[in-house]
């Protein structure tokens, strides 16, 4: 009897999650690994261009920093949920450079 329920479990797709579901399922399709490198690329570039179009009064360096998550967050917002997992990179590295940055003084 108890065979048969989780038989029956099994077959309803609900002993195991879905592979692609949660945060952990967009490292193992390979798709969406290459939609958010794309991604990531595509927004550094951006940051790149605006950080060399930026008045160099004006902090350029923040100005390209801001304008590449600004269009990873606009995906994002979009529901793409690849630029979920590359806007979460770039707000650990913000994170980790600004422990550099008051670690190096």
């Amino acid at each position: 009897m108890m065979t048969s329920f989780f038989l029956a479990l099994a077959a309803a797709g609900l002993a195991a999650p879905a592979p692609d579901a949660g945060f952990w399922g967009l490292f193992s399709d390979p798709r969406k690994l290459g939609e958010a490198t794309l991604i990531a690329c595509g927004a550094i570039f951006v940051g790149f261009m605006v950080r060399r179009m930026w008045p160099s009064s004006m902090n350029p360096l923040m100005f390209g920093w801001l304008a590449a998550t600004m269009v990873v967050a606009g995906l994002a917002y979009a529901g793409i949920a690849s630029a979920g997992l590359v806007l979460w990179l770039f707000i650990g590295a913000a994170v980790l450079l600004g422990i550099l940055a008051v670690v190096l003084g």
